[in-house]
Parts: structure tokens; C-alpha cells; sequence
């Protein structure tokens, strides 16, 4: 049966993550899904696009989080049922323009990112989805977001202007999807170490990554792997999953553990070459076949 968070019956969204996130798991959602499997307490303590949670049925208790002031701010804004409506009617009458993604780059970059403190803002919501939106592929999420406009010189691939509207026109779905959902904006390492180990909840961690963690907005410290291995090692009963790209420290800080290759070709941008590109990613999927869920 239907609740009141199932997301609305009269069709899919266009784009099942909130943003165009840098390493964002839209591609891998569906397998991540899978192996999830039955629970009834999800967390996501690095949640960046939320593409996972966007896949997935709807459970009892859903909670999110994540450092990105602007990306927490927009999901708030998208929950809310005015603010939602507000901030749809607004991009509904957007033009995917260069000029339009310009000024709302940089009214991004001239502000300070909101916190949970402030009330969310559709103002702030609006030019970061349109600069995520309307720039290049997968820079949401880094230090430097959008850099440049998503133009296309050739025939292949899509149009930036069916891209954006996809996503404008999504934002209906995400709204119901995320009535239910529970958004934090605090350290991802210490949610994971205050999460009760209990059967039925699931964990699923994307941080950044070994050796790019400088492209984050929120970067981790060798440090960090250590802690963020030994916070979720600790999960006897809780089944967790862990994306990271393949690295040599993966086995020492996860001896164990089940190591899934997930080979796949990412459209990422090179922003010193101001051109896009396909670039394998090789990604590895780390379950520890442990948890009772």
C-alpha cells in the first residue's frame, strides 16, 4: 500500500538525483539498490545528489546528511510544500541561457552557504540549482562549482536545455519523495558512530574519495578514512555499504569485507580544459556481508 511519502503516481521524475553531483551514483543507483535489499532504517551520511535514496522504496525511517550548505539548503526547500511550489514556478519560467547561468553562478559565489540555522531560502535554492543545472557535468559537490556553461558543439549527447527542464520538471517527484526524509548537515564520521547497531537498518557511505578528496567542497583527510573505517567496522547486526575508487588502503582498513569491481564510464568534465570527456571510473563496492539486514 501507498504512504503518504511514496512518491506521486502520475509518473517518474526525469532525473532521479537532486544535482548533477560530482561522482554522483545515478549510474550504479539500481545495483546499489539491489544490495541494499529489506530494511526499515536507511541512513546516508554522505548523501551528495541523494541518487541512492531517490531509487530506492520508500521505508519507515529514512535520514540524510550531508556537509554542502547549499545542497541541504535546496533538498529543504524541495520538502517543503510552499517553498517547493515557489521555487518551481520560478525555474518553470527559466531560460536555459548563458547569461542566466552566469548571474546565478555568481550570486552562488558571492554568498556564504546557508547552515541549518537559517531558514531555507528559495533565492539561494534557485541560482544553485540553475548553476548546477545549466554548467558543466558533475561540478556540484566540488570547491569550484560550475565553472562553465554546459555548451555543446557537436551532435551527440543531449541539449543542455532538455537537461535542465528534465530536471525543473522533477522537482514535483522530489518533493514527495522527500516529505518523509530526514536532512542533517553535520559530520558524516560522527552520525556513523552514534548510529545504533541493530538489525533491519542499513548504511549506505559515499565519502569522498582516497586521493580527490581535494575536489570536495568538503575534503577527507587520510585521517578521516581511518575514523570513517573504524566507525563502521563496528556493525555486527546493521548492514553497510561503502563506495569508495579502488585504492590500496581499501583491504587494511577493511579486511573482510566484500569487495564488488563496478566498472564504469562517467561523463565528467576536465575544468582545466574546459571540454568534457568520458573517463572510466573504477569504482568498488565494499558490503560487509555481516549485517542482519
Amino acid at each position: 500500500m501507498a504512504t503518504t511519502c511514496d512518491p506521486h503516481p502520475l509518473g517518474d521524475a526525469a532525473y532521479s538525483s537532486l544535482l548533477p553531483w560530482f561522482g554522483a551514483k545515478r549510474v550504479l543507483a539500481s545495483r546499489i539498490v539491489d544490495l541494499i535489499g529489506d530494511h526499515r532504517c536507511y541512513w546516508e551520511p554522505f548523501c551528495g545528489s541523494m541518487a541512492v535514496l531517490l531509487n530506492k522504496p520508500v521505508v519507515t525511517q529514512e535520514m540524510v546528511n550531508d556537509l554542502h550548505g547549499d545542497l541541504v539548503n535546496l533538498a529543504r526547500v524541495v520538502r517543503d510544500e510552499e517553498l517547493s511550489q515557489r521555487l518551481h514556478w520560478r525555474l518553470h519560467r527559466t531560460l536555459t541561457a548563458e547569461g542566466v547561468f552566469r548571474e546565478s553562478r555568481d550570486v552562488v559565489r558571492a554568498g556564504l552557504p546557508p547552515t541549518v540555522a537559517d531558514p531555507p531560502s528559495v533565492d539561494r535554492a534557485y541560482h544553485y540549482f540553475v548553476a548546477s543545472w545549466q554548467g558543466l557535468n558533475g561540478l556540484a559537490g566540488c570547491r569550484d562549482t560550475s565553472n562553465g556553461y554546459a555548451r555543446r558543439f557537436s551532435s551527440g549527447g543531449g541539449a543542455a536545455s532538455t537537461r535542465f527542464a528534465g530536471a525543473v520538471e522533477s522537482l514535483p517527484w522530489w518533493h514527495q519523495r522527500l516529505r518523509c526524509v530526514e536532512i542533517y548537515s553535520g559530520c558524516g564520521i560522527g552520525i556513523c558512530e552514534r548510529v545504533e547497531d541493530r538489525e533491519g537498518t542499513v548504511i549506505y557511505a559515499d565519502p569522498p574519495y582516497f586521493d580527490v578528496g581535494k575536489e570536495y567542497k568538503h575534503s577527507f583527510a587520510p585521517a578521516d578514512h581511518e575514523r570513517l573505517a573504524a566507525a563502521l567496522g563496528r556493525f555486527k547486526q546493521t548492514r553497510v555499504l561503502l563506495s569508495y575508487y579502488e585504492h590500496p588502503d581499501i583491504a587494511r582498513l577493511y579486511p573482510g569485507w566484500e569487495k564488488l569491481e563496478v566498472a564504469t564510464t562517467k561523463g565528467l568534465v576536465s575544468a582545466a580544459k574546459r571540454k568534457e570527456g568520458r573517463v572510466d571510473a573504477p569504482e568498488v563496492l565494499l558490503v560487509n556481508r555481516t549485517g542482519g539486514a
